[in-house]
């Protein structure tokens, strides 16, 4: 099994995920857009230049829009721009793509394939290989589960069990205990042991800084990048997946 972490939007806390992630021998791939996310910090042009000496930078798109509600020219603009942006920044080959928002269709894949890319990253998770490399999934991210800690929509406090509501079915597919259920933690670590232990392809950690920030995750990635430098498994960037499908 492989392990794989990826870090979307380009925030400057990917340099503290980064540090972390080196502390523990491990790497990953950061999804960058040039656009500022969120109203949050974003890295300098020569802070992801220093970053891609150590991992991978995949494009995220010029601007973060829903490429499936763009026309064919706007996608163009965006997915082969993005490619063209990182590697004038970086100076070295972009061969992964992210899709904003995890949105995408048929006509999305083949204009990011179009534009050179090798493979794509979705956002649907709980998933340990791939047949698509332009729809490869996630396992887990980081993020407030089974409760909300946040609730910054009125809907939310209708639905505070949401993080594990959206999950429960997929969890109950693969076999996962209830008792693994009380905290992000105990599940990462549950369904990382599921894997290793049945020979998965793949586990694939994703994330975004500043969330992981806001919800004061960073105690909870440590000790989970603890337990995988403890496994022995072999860590690498995103595009190393592209060559671990089932297909």
């Amino acid at each position: 099994m492989l392990f794989t972490t990826s870090w979307d939007d380009g925030y400057v806390l990917d340099q503290k995920v980064a540090k972390l992630l080196e502390l523990y021998g491990c790497t990953g791939t950061f999804y960058v857009c040039p656009a500022r996310q969120h109203g949050h910090a974003m890295m300098t042009e020569e802070e992801i230049r220093t970053l891609s000496q150590r991992h991978e930078i995949g494009a995220h798109s010029m601007t973060h829009p829903h490429l499936t509600k763009e026309s064919d020219e706007r996608r163009e603009r965006e997915i082969k721009g993005s490619k063209q942006w990182i590697e004038h920044v970086t100076g070295i080959p972009c061969t992964m793509f992210c899709y904003p928002y995890g949105d995408t269709n048929e006509d999305v894949m083949r204009v990011t394939e179009r534009s050179g890319f090798i493979g794509a990253r979705m956002t649907n998770d709980l998933m340990f290989s791939a047949t698509n490399p332009f729809a490869l999934p996630t396992t887990l991210q980081v993020t407030a589960f089974p409760l909300r800690r946040r609730f910054s929509h009125w809907w939310h406090f209708l639905d505070p069990l949401g993080p594990l509501r959206v999950r429960h079915s997929r969890l109950r597919e693969i076999g996962v205990p209830i008792r693994t259920y009380r905290r992000w933690l105990t599940l990462a670590i549950d369904l990382f042991e599921r894997a290793r232990r049945t020979n998965q392809p793949f586990f694939h950690l994703w994330g975004h800084s500043h969330e992981i920030d806001r919800l004061g995750m960073w105690d909870d990635l440590e000790h989970f990048l603890v337990h995988v430098k403890k496994s022995g498994v072999k860590s690498v960037v995103n595009s190393a997946l592209v060559g671990a499908r089932d297909a």
